[in-house]
């Protein structure tokens, strides 16, 4: 079992998604983690047509998808879960066993903290993180903030 906390955004927009994907690397976060957006499940679909990747064909089949929207109803969270496949604005970690470094949860909490009103909601192992990824101050700023805690 893993640790997986999801921070979702409220602007689901490609525009805002590139903006806080840009943030979070100004805050010293590896380009692996970022909100996931429509330019990610472009590139998966890249990778299908071009026969990269781990498309099983029962589950992926090339007889029935042509098209971008065709690959969508096969590539999206609803079918697979937002652990494998992401909400698009959805950032995904795993904060167990050091799977995410803590240098990186750190620099996830400096951005969430400072942009707490970008943030929509939060679940998964979000206390975790909280506790192992934000300073007190931080995590003062986020009780105070708007973020609704939720259990998908």
């Amino acid at each position: 079992m893993g640790g997986w906390t999801e921070v979702h955004l409220k602007n689901k927009s490609l525009a805002n998604i590139r903006k806080q994907n840009a943030l979070l690397r100004q805050y010293g976060v590896k380009r692996a983690l970022s909100f996931y957006s429509d330019d990610d499940i472009q590139s998966e679909f890249d990778g299908f047509r071009k026969g990269t990747g781990h498309f099983p064909e029962d589950q992926f089949p090339r007889d029935k998808i042509k098209s971008l929207e065709d690959f969508k109803e096969y590539w999206n969270p609803k079918r697979w879960g937002s652990s494998m496949i992401p909400h698009i604005g959805q950032l995904s970690f795993d904060c167990y066993f050091g799977r995410t470094s803590r240098n990186a949860m750190r620099n996830i909490g400096r951005y969430i903290a400072d942009n707490h009103n970008e943030i929509e909601s939060v679940n998964g192992s979000w206390s975790t993180f909280v506790e192992r990824g934000m300073t007190k101050r931080e995590q003062e700023i986020i009780k105070g903030s708007n973020i609704k805690e939720r259990n998908y």
